[in-house]
């Protein structure tokens, strides 16, 4: 079977107005593409370039083979381990009780930066 699409991002309907959510964690809401809204929710992919609703967001699904670029909600550190955040964003991962591990940080940022990172996981700890 020949391969479709080498690596895979996806042109999803926004939810709600993504054109300034690049990075941004998002899940499946009715066939759109919505902000993850808890940190128990389980993410699709990141937003790589988002639009309004009417538009199409590009979403890289989580099992994506390159690098993304992602939100912090926190100040995080090379080679991290990253958790969902109730805003689609990401922090450290605390090492315990239950959350959700989406990516490793490839480099250094505090909150509200762009950070560049690899998919990891996810991994779902109860």
């Amino acid at each position: 079977m020949p391969v479709v699409k080498a690596n895979a991002i996806v042109a999803m309907t926004p939810a709600a107005d993504q054109s300034d959510k690049q990075g941004y964690l998002v899940k499946n809401s009715s066939g759109d593409a919505a902000i993850v809204a808890a940190t128990t929710d389980l993410p699709m992919g990141v937003i790589v370039d988002g639009e309004t609703t009417s538009g199409k967001s590009s979403i890289a699904l989580m099992n994506f083979s390159g690098t993304v670029h992602i939100k912090l909600s926190g100040t995080v550190a090379a080679n991290a381990l990253l958790q969902v955040q109730n805003d689609g964003t990401v922090i450290t991962d605390a090492g315990s009780s239950a959350r959700i591990i989406v990516a490793r940080a490839l480099e250094a940022g505090v909150s509200g930066d762009l950070i560049e990172a690899a998919f990891y996981g996810p991994l779902i700890y109860t």
